[in-house]
């Protein structure tokens, strides 16, 4: 669970009811499997789920692209506050955002590379992954 040592919480994301209605039956079937298991029943749902050709494109709208226009949003809408924002989004939306926000005249000055998730195989001699 995410929780600052200070500053102000804002839950920068859009609301379910903005997404197409193609993009919530496939969010409710993977629910559905979630909350309550592969069974036959469900496994039938999902084997006759057939999506609209044009869905990929819808989906990346959704889950992306409208999530991605308003983190940004409130990116924006807060600057004037603050030095400091931390934006604790996924991988897929951070190319999207840093482009908007350099759209807004910042520059990326420098990098730092922070682990995040450390995985060890049983057997494991190395604390660390290797690509």
């Amino acid at each position: 669970m995410f929780v600052p040592a200070r500053g102000e919480m804002v839950r920068a994301d859009v609301d379910v009811d903005q997404f197409s209605q193609d993009t919530i039956d496939l969010l409710n079937l993977a629910m559905l499997v979630h909350a309550r298991g592969l069974t036959p029943g469900n496994v039938r749902k999902m084997m006759e789920y057939s999506p609209p050709d044009h869905f990929k494109k819808e989906l990346i709208d959704d889950l992306v692209k409208k999530r991605n226009q308003h983190v940004v949003e409130e990116i924006q809408s807060r600057m004037s506050q603050t030095d400091n924002i931390m934006v604790p989004w996924g991988v897929a939306h951070m190319p999207g955002i840093a482009n908007e926000i350099q759209k807004s005249g910042f520059r990326l000055d420098a990098t730092q590379e922070y682990m995040v998730i450390q995985f060890h195989s049983k057997g494991s001699q190395s604390d660390e992954i290797k690509p």
